[in-house]
């Protein structure tokens, strides 16, 4: 058997990996890695080596000063095989000025990288082929500081509200009397009456009146027809409860009776909220800025009740909100999001925000004029009595007893009347209006909330080194941007025809964590572009 004559290439290099595996380069195949090593600074030798072995020591026939700053070899036994051996130097000795021996340790990824099958295993953090917001939402553990607003919108009732002709009704919140009978003057309202409201019966009537002048004047009105006590609140109200109102007219007021009030009125239809491209002003790379708990939409009724609305809960991302509202005392309204946590084409009324009390109006009543009513019957009867004592003690021949009846039962009634007439109106509804809130002004407010920008910067900054925490099992991403993909795995799992202890590294640098290079050029070079391609 013939003698296989030594026939080793051997080149020093200069590289920027590290020994630490923490940065790989990653090439499209052998052909492409061997001409960006062999374009590198590198020292070859006429010397023909014998066979390299693996993580040993090669034997350099230089000063250990001239070769000082390389950090890497690449070695084909050619020979033996036409496979090129990627290693770094772990360290130099001098043997004599002729010659140095250089400490070698394979770099298991550049060496193998070709003959990797990679399955499914569990992935900790990578980067995503696919960023859309709301996909990537398993929670960072980042400390997120203060919130601040970033933009602010009002949610009010907005739709044109007519009459049952047609006609624009020009008021912003009218003022609505609930009764339990019409005036006189206005009693052509009684042919609209709805004995339905928000879906329940109702014996009483309700109507608007969109000035204050209307609503004195009917106060007034009742007041003189002896019927102040048929009035039972006032309150005011969102205009669109009297959308295609009937207007009935009458000694010089207009009234408006509602239409149809069977069901929830729409106050507010479908509406978009503007979800900001920027947080506090800063422009992120990772649309995971744009998710919980960096970025959210805060609601608020403006009187105590808010709820946080997550962009990703709803469809494409994108907030929207229906209002609806029951006419009653106070009005019950509520913002519901629409398309919300799966609810899909419709409102999720279960998520909504329910809406501040509207104000219950005061009004004064006649206060005789009400005894007067509520009393008729007892002064009539008062009287009678009286004058039936009177007549029994005439007949009888009581002169003094005639007159003390006459005297007592008459004066008696005429001093509750008196005292009746003395006594100052009765006020009504609620007569401590000064301390109301202004919220009802304002309806819904919708915050557009988000880290300050110095916050956004460092997680965006992260999340462009490290990507997200997905923990999911698939295969990594060890490409995928256009210049580098972080990826870290929980218990790694590669085949490969490749000797185990080098196969155990490889694993090892994806458990501990690793980001892979595309661009020699650009490598560690965080500034650069890394969207996904």
């Amino acid at each position: 058997m013939g003698v296989i004559a030594p026939k080793t290439d051997v080149y020093l290099l200069k590289v920027p990996l590290e020994i630490d595996n923490t940065n790989q380069l990653t090439f499209s195949n052998a052909t492409a890695q061997y001409n960006y090593f062999n374009s590198l600074p590198k020292m070859g030798f006429d010397t023909d080596f014998t066979y390299q072995r693996k993580d040993g020591v090669i034997r350099i026939p230089a000063l250990i000063d001239d070769i000082i700053t390389f950090n890497y070899v690449m070695y084909k036994n050619e020979n033996h095989s036409n496979k090129w051996f990627y290693a770094y130097i772990d360290k130099m000795e001098y043997i004599n000025d002729s010659m140095t021996a250089v400490s070698i340790s394979t770099d298991v990824w550049q060496t193998w990288q070709f003959s990797l099958n990679y399955k499914p295993t569990f992935i900790e953090r990578e980067h995503v082929n696919n960023d859309a917001i709301g996909l990537h939402t398993i929670p960072e553990g980042l400390e997120c500081g203060e919130y601040v607003v970033n933009s602010t919108q009002t949610l009010q009732p907005d739709k044109t509200v007519k009459d049952h002709d047609n006609h624009a009704i020009n008021w912003k919140l009218p003022i609505v009397f609930q009764v339990t009978g019409i005036t006189n003057v206005l009693i052509d309202a009684q042919n609209y009456y709805n004995s339905e409201i928000n879906g329940i019966f109702s014996g009483l009537y309700y109507f608007g009146v969109t000035s204050l002048s209307d609503a004195r004047a009917i106060v007034r009105t009742y007041n003189a027809d002896q019927n102040g006590n048929k009035i039972e609140a006032i309150f005011l109200a969102p205009k669109e409860f009297f959308n295609g109102a009937y207007a009935v007219s009458g000694g010089g007021m207009t009234i408006y009776v509602p239409a149809n009030t069977s069901t929830l009125s729409t106050l507010l239809d479908t509406t978009t909220i503007t979800r900001p491209s920027k947080l506090n002003g800063y422009t992120p790379k990772n649309n995971k800025l744009f998710t919980y708990p960096y970025s959210y939409l805060y609601i608020t009724n403006n009187t105590g009740i808010d709820t946080e609305f997550r962009y990703e809960d709803f469809k494409d991302a994108t907030p929207k909100f229906y209002m609806a509202g029951a006419l009653s005392q106070g009005c019950s309204t509520k913002l519901c999001p629409v398309d919300y946590k799966g609810i899909l084409n419709m409102e999720a009324f279960e998520y909504g925000v329910t809406g501040s009390k509207y104000p219950i109006c005061a009004w004064a009543t006649d206060y005789y004029t009400s005894w007067i009513t509520q009393n008729a019957v007892n002064v009539n009867l008062g009287m009678a009595s009286s004058v039936l004592n009177t007549a029994s003690n005439f007949l009888s021949g009581n002169v003094t007893g005639t007159a003390n009846s006459l005297l007592g039962g008459v004066g008696g009634v005429m001093s509750q009347i008196q005292s009746a007439k003395a006594h100052p109106d009765q006020a009504n509804g609620n007569t401590n209006t000064g301390d109301l809130l202004v919220g009802w002004q304002r309806y819904f407010t919708a915050d557009c909330m988000s880290v300050r920008s110095e916050i956004a910067e460092t997680i965006d900054k992260f999340f462009s080194m490290f990507g997200y925490k997905v923990n999911t099992v698939k295969t990594p991403n060890i490409t995928g941007r256009r210049n580098w993909n972080y990826v870290k795995t929980l218990g790694c799992y590669i085949e490969a025809d490749i000797p185990q202890e080098d196969l155990q590294v490889i694993k090892e640098m994806f458990n501990n964590g690793v980001t892979f290079w595309h661009n020699a050029s650009t490598f560690a070079d965080y500034n650069q572009n890394n969207d996904i391609i």
